[in-house]
């Protein structure tokens, strides 16, 4: 049986690594190094519940892969304390974190420290949340396939934070009343040079594009046991969406809104570096 439901307490974090430049514009670099440039994005929480979501990172760090007999260990990008609202960085909104040269090599880890974290209702209604011992002390994200850093070359990282499964609201959410949340960081990890992305609109059978609905892109499993839903957006309020740093595949999209038909797209293809179009039609619930 697929996983159609998504609560409303859902919102993506990326962090895009930037690893150097290789075009047409020159750049000159240390010899056998290349650059790291850190940014931020997410994807929109429901408006009708939540105004702000707060999260503070004190430390981002990569681990360099060495051989057998060398132990690896992890180089900081970035140390500062960057606190941001998720909710301003929405449908492939990025802020730049850190900018950092790294040694050319391959890097197979990355370690994200998360240090605070609180929701703010729309009522003004103020959620401190308990982080987790192992998220304080450097949440690791595996890089598979590990990332190759070549001097003066560009390699892109998408770690997408799924608050999906992060931020788990407690109480009748359902019903407009939230009584806090728990809180445990889920991250994945993309190469974006072997990721595209899906953008469209979503409007009713009147053509009135329809804002604050949910998008969810799943991929096939054969465990019907095993969770399949890769990440989510919302459309804002042009009825817009944009999921990015999709690995390249083939997917199914579910669009739902209270109110409305839930409505499924089966088969929608992914290339690396193509944008693809997918545009939903609700139709009202009888």
């Amino acid at each position: 049986m697929k996983k159609f439901g998504l609560a409303l307490t859902t919102i993506v974090l990326g962090i895009l690594l930037m690893v150097a430049c290789n075009d047409s514009e020159t750049i000159n670099f240390p010899e056998g190094k290349g650059k790291v440039n850190v940014y931020l994005t997410d994807a929109p929480f429901p408006i009708e519940l939540v105004s702000q979501t707060i999260v503070t990172i004190d430390k981002v760090e990569i681990r360099k892969q060495e051989s057998d007999t060398t132990e690896s260990s992890f180089i900081p990008i970035m140390v500062e304390p960057f606190e941001v609202d998720l909710l301003t960085l929405t449908n492939g909104i990025t802020e730049q974190l850190a900018s950092v040269e790294l040694e050319a090599g391959t890097y197979d880890m990355i370690r994200m420290h998360v240090v605070d974290a609180e929701v703010i209702l729309t009522d003004e209604t103020v959620f401190d949340l308990k982080i987790p011992s192992g998220s304080s002390s450097g949440l690791k994200i595996k890089i598979e396939p590990a990332l190759t850093i070549n001097s003066g070359e560009t390699s892109d990282v998408l770690l997408d934070f799924d608050v999906s499964k992060s931020f788990v609201a407690k109480g009748n959410w359902k019903g407009g009343m939230i009584n806090g949340f728990n809180f445990k960081p889920v991250v994945r990890c993309v190469l974006l040079d072997r990721a595209g992305r899906i953008e469209g609109t979503i409007s009713d059978t009147s053509n009135v594009l329809l804002p604050n609905t949910a998008v969810n892109l799943w991929t096939e499993v054969n465990d019907i046991e095993e969770d399949s839903l890769i990440t989510t957006a919302f459309t804002d309020e042009m009825g817009m969406y944009k999921l990015i740093g999709i690995p390249e595949g083939t997917y199914y999209m579910i669009a739902e809104q209270d109110s409305f038909l839930t409505d499924t797209i089966w088969n929608v293809d992914v290339l690396k570096g193509q944008s693809t179009q997918i545009d939903f039609v609700l139709t009202p619930e009888p």
